[in-house]
């Protein structure tokens, strides 16, 4: 028998709102930030779906046992008002016409378009997409969520009688109702589930991998674990109680540094590492540190240490990874640039407060006394300007330096600490003491003291010169042997090493000549070598025709480690095992036999001042007759040109070549000392300050199209080196790029006199020659390329052209040669940006002048919607933004796809950018989100901007108006203004601005506002702070925010 009665009027609507609810799941929006919207939207169909079972509607038909009230006749008029209201998404779902052009949703992939046609989206377009499209289609589905909730509470399924009409305003209410109902628990749970599977590790590791390829930060190195695991149990704590460590550990209004310095092998990077230890362990700050060390990448370039500092910080912070996110999105190329890292770093120590900085190692940077750009000088300048007005702690560990002291001298909150051998006294006894009990095991404890106290006495505060006394320490001497020979070792490490370099020079010309080839390569070498690189690299010789196989080693193992190296070497190497972080970054790096375990161990020199000792030393081929400075100097160079020479001989072996391509490179990079040719043996040209006659020669030849070799290394390059990068396969690279991309200016221009090339050759990564000496910064090539008949505006990758890569560099030199060249401004790259539009977003005020004298126009609009002045805005380039202004750039110009200037200010907490504005007449129009109108003001409350919302009062705006109190006391969250907003989250976040947000309240509060205002729908600040569980915003300020008794 059919049911009868007013429920049968519903089935038919129900049905087509399952309809309604499958189309707006067709829209859904690809990329990972709308995951967590397609959760809810996922739990909101199968909630809808168990409501219609629960109430007995299902399949299209009603069933005979269905929920009475759908009988009642006012139960029924609900019911039908609210699944009317889920059927108009049919009609709304699909961007519905803006009113004024502002809020217009830009249009975004779904999913099946990224994974079917590869389509790529923009930086802008996801920009655009967190400010308005995902707002909006936030808005449908948190509208619909809340209707499905609505229906819940009008007739609950599972009850039997008829309840109150009460409206539940959203799925939030049901966490705080007091009698919860079992349902309201499936839908957290339900939730819940969804969002982890959808957006939870999986998603996170891929994004902060995403970053780190971007931020270019080296490789992560074992210094840290390596000292942790090297410091003796209760050692170094003398310094956690010094008067200078104590005071820079103190809370302060203003940034504090403090350096720690002292004599090289004094354990500095051992106490460094106890500090950060501690710190990390008491503090409630947030700690980055990075250890510099001379054997691992990132000592040429002191930038590289804030590149480290960021890359812990997204970490460790959610807030600092949403600000690094953004500024990826803002930038396309692979690598961030010195100056987008800087500003990303300034953002982070300003937006989130309270970080501890900490660096070891300074003094073992390469560029200590250069004067350019990678220099120690200009870092340090760079890194006070950015910790300037924060109230962040820089703590640096390093031997004492005039050059370092000078700039951290400049600092403000400046203070210093240097090490003498009273603080590390007592360690070096606990240390001595370690090393006689592990070598010594069949002496006596009087023994062992005696030994360890002599030690300790001789070395004169430097741990390292204890640790090279290991060797001496034979279980089979007597004491009084064992006395003599620390009594005979002399004192200092110089010394030490001199007797080391003596007992070289005193060998067989053989081993003195591989002893001296170990020493040079491990020394001067761009990176550490591997046992089986090196075994290859000190066959290398000038006059070899050929790669020497049969001087390989039948086996490399532990007897060829200790009998060809070690020994030969004695305490000035040592070899050892990859940290097991190398083994994460370099996968190909695990091992695969025993072998392996011990051809894949690292060749290290002893300790850093051993280079320095090996600097002023005379290798075969150098003056014995300079000064110590000019020495180093022209060590430093010969070594360079020895290595340059001897990459270019290996790269010519035919028979190598011919042997690695039969073995079908079985062999991983570690294991080649061809990958190290390649990648690093041009460097070391680039660091000749002077190529002479003989050298460029030699370079010509290699490039000439007679070496017969090339076809093989050519082969070589594009399957083991540029295999892995996605830009580069499919390329095909000839002598000419390879010269230019390696910053070879005599090579490029030797091989332009011979003629037979293609000056607009695009077959390595869609690039031509100009584009990727544009890419390198190299001013002179391209000038040389230029004066050759390069095209000036080929279009490259992407679309771009070499001035927007020169541009987004921040080569100045180069954009202001490329511009007197003939270089078009106009052009525009894929995303529709021009060279202005980079120099905005990047805030380069000069090149932006240049480009605007040249006819750049100041109102170019980009694919996604942005116009220079937006960018500038965005971004918060003050500065720039006159610049703009004054050349003519309309403050309310109308975008199609955009925001205006003063909204992307205002939403991202510029306010001096915001009150230029302004005054320059920007309109001071609401603006859309979720189909509720905001204004300015609503929305720097609603983002918890105190210095936005101080501006706008000071500029007129209404602060007694019920919405900024509203969003303000919600966190943001009243009428859906943030869409990604967790309570939980919030409340375990120590990034989560609660501080922001009470400022907010109170000066909305000191400027008029009413506590006891409210809304359309009777909502007072006190509700809404209780509905999203943010009560606390009241209870935390004064007593005088709470409203009277009965207040609600």
């Amino acid at each position: 028998m059919e049911p009868v009665g007013l429920a049968v009027g519903l089935v038919s609507l129900f049905s087509t709102c399952m309809d309604v609810m499958q189309r707006v799941d067709s829209y859904r929006t690809a990329g990972r930030d709308s995951r967590q919207l397609d959760a809810q939207l996922n739990a909101t169909m199968h909630l809808f779906e168990r409501w219609g079972d629960g109430v007995g509607i299902s399949k299209g038909k009603l069933s005979d046992d269905h929920h009475t009230d759908l009988d009642n006749p006012r139960t029924y008029a609900v019911v039908q008002g609210l699944l009317n209201s889920i059927k108009d998404f049919s009609t709304t779902s699909n961007e519905p016409q803006s009113p004024n052009g502002l809020q217009k949703t830009p249009s975004f992939p779904i999913s099946g378009d990224v994974s079917s046609h590869g389509s790529k989206i923009s930086r802008w377009q996801k920009t655009a997409w967190a400010l308005r499209g995902k707002l909006k289609q936030t808005s449908h589905v948190q509208a619909l969520a809340g209707l499905v909730s609505d229906l819940y509470s009008v007739v609950t399924p599972g009850t039997t009688g008829s309840k109150a009409l009460t409206r539940t305003p959203s799925f939030k209410d049901l966490s705080i109702s007091a009698g919860e109902q079992p349902y309201a628990v499936e839908i957290r749970e339900l939730l819940r589930k969804i969002e982890e599977e959808m957006e939870g590790k999986p998603f996170l590791s891929d994004k902060i991998r995403d970053l780190h390829l971007w931020l270019g930060a080296p490789p992560p190195n074992d210094v840290f674990s390596d000292s942790n695991d090297k410091r003796v149990e209760e050692t170094c704590e003398w310094i956690l109680h010094r008067d200078e460590f104590l005071e820079w550990q103190k809370p302060a209004p203003s940034s504090k540094l403090l350096w720690i310095k002292g004599p090289a092998g004094f354990g500095k990077t051992v106490l460094c590492a106890r500090i950060v230890q501690e710190l990390e362990r008491t503090t409630q700050d947030r700690v980055a540190y990075f250890f510099l060390s001379s054997r691992y990448d990132g000592r040429d370039d002191p930038f590289s240490v804030i590149r480290a500092w960021v890359t812990v910080m997204i970490q460790r912070s959610p807030a600092a990874r949403d600000i690094v996110t953004k500024a990826r999105l803002l930038q396309h190329e692979p690598r961030a640039s010195q100056a987008t890292i800087l500003q990303a770093f300034r953002e982070v120590i300003v937006d989130v407060p309270g970080w501890i900085l900490i660096l070891d190692g300074l003094d073992e940077c390469t560029g200590m006394t250069n004067t350019d750009t990678k220099s120690v000088p200009h870092f340090l300048e760079k890194l006070r300007i950015a910790i300037t007005d924060t109230t962040t702690k820089v703590l640096i560990s390093s031997r004492g330096d005039a050059i370092i002291q000078q700039g951290l001298s400049e600092f403000t909150g400046y203070s210093e600490y240097t090490i003498n051998q009273d603080d590390v006294g007592p360690d070096l006894m606990a240390y001595s003491s370690e090393i006689v009990r592990a070598k010594l095991p069949n002496k006596d404890e009087p023994t062992r003291t005696s030994i360890a106290q002599k030690m300790k006495s001789r070395s004169e505060g430097q741990f390292q010169w204890v640790k090279l006394q290991e060797g001496s320490l034979r279980k089979g001497r007597s004491r009084k042997q064992l006395e003599r020979e620390i009594d005979e070792t002399p004192s200092g490490l110089d010394s030490l090493y001199d007797r080391e370099w003596n007992r070289i020079n005193a060998m067989g010309e053989a081993d003195k000549g591989r002893a001296l080839s170990l020493l040079r390569w491990t020394a001067f070498a761009r990176r550490p070598l591997t046992v089986y690189e090196i075994t290859e690299a000190v066959l290398i010789t000038e006059d070899l025709e050929d790669f020497p196989l049969e001087e390989m080693p039948d086996c490399v193992d532990q007897d060829y480690v200790d009998s060809m190296i070690l020994e030969l070497c004695g305490s000035l190497i040592e070899v050892r095992h990859v940290s097991s972080s190398k083994d994460i970054e370099h996968p190909d790096r695990i091992q695969e036999s025993e072998e392996d375990s011990v051809g894949l161990q690292e060749v290290h020199l002893s300790h850093f001042s051993v280079k320095e000792y090996l600097i002023l030393k005379t290798f075969p081929g150098t003056d014995a007759l300079l000064s110590n400075e000019k020495l180093g100097v022209t060590n430093e160079e010969f070594h360079n040109i020895t290595f340059t020479k001897y990459c270019l001989r290996f790269l010519k072996f035919h028979g190598y070549f011919e042997r690695l391509k039969m073995n079908n490179h079985k062999r991983s990079k570690q294991k080649h000392f061809v990958f190290y040719a390649v990648e690093y043996g041009f460097q070391h040209c680039r660091d000749v300050k002077a190529i002479d006659l003989e050298l460029q020669q030699a370079i010509n030849a290699f490039f000439d199209s007679r070496n017969e070799n090339w076809p093989l290394l050519k082969e070589f390059m594009e399957t083991e080196v540029f295999a892995d990068d996605p830009d580069h396969q499919d390329s095909s690279i000839s002598p000419f790029l390879f010269a230019v991309c390696n910053e070879l200016t005599g090579a490029v221009a030797y091989l332009i006199r011979e003629g037979n090339l293609d000056m607009n050759d695009r077959s390595f990564g869609k690039r031509t020659p100009l584009f990727w000496a544009c890419n390198t910064e190299n001013k002179k090539i391209v000038e040389l390329l230029i004066d050759n008949g390069a095209d000036i505006n080929a279009r490259c990758q992407e679309g771009q052209v070499p001035l927007h890569i020169s541009v987004e560099n921040g080569s100045n030199g180069i954009t202001e040669l490329l511009i007197s060249r003939g270089a078009d401004v106009s052009m525009v790259d894929d995303e529709r940006q021009t060279p202005l539009n980079l120099a905005s977003e990047s805030g380069n005020t000069e090149v932006a002048r240049q480009l605007i004298d040249s006819g750049a126009d100041i109102s170019h609009e980009t694919a996604d919607g942005f116009t220079p002045l937006s960018m500038a805005s965005s971004e918060g380039h003050v500065e720039l933004a006159k610049l703009l202004i004054e050349r003519g750039a309309n403050v309310n110009q109308v975008v199609a796809n955009g925001d205006p200037p003063l909204f992307l200010a205002v939403w991202y907490n510029h306010s001096e950018l915001a009150e230029l504005l302004i005054d320059e007449g920007a309109e001071l129009t609401e603006y859309q989100v979720r189909d509720q109108w905001f204004s300015l003001l609503s929305v720097a409350a609603g983002k918890g901007h105190i210095n936005t919302t101080k501006a706008l009062i000071s500029k007129g705006f209404n602060p007694t108006e019920a919405q900024p109190l509203l969003l303000a006391a919600s966190y943001g969250c009243y009428e859906g203004f943030s869409s990604d907003f967790d309570v939980e989250v919030a409340d375990e976040s120590s990034d989560f601005p609660r501080s922001d947000y009470q400022q907010v309240l109170e000066l909305l509060l000191q400027s008029g506002a009413d506590v006891n205002t409210s809304d359309v729908y009777g909502y007072t600040p006190l509700f809404v702070a209780s509905l999203y569980g943010f009560i606390s915003v009241f209870m935390e300020g004064h007593h005088s925010m709470l409203p009277p008794r009965g207040g609600i």
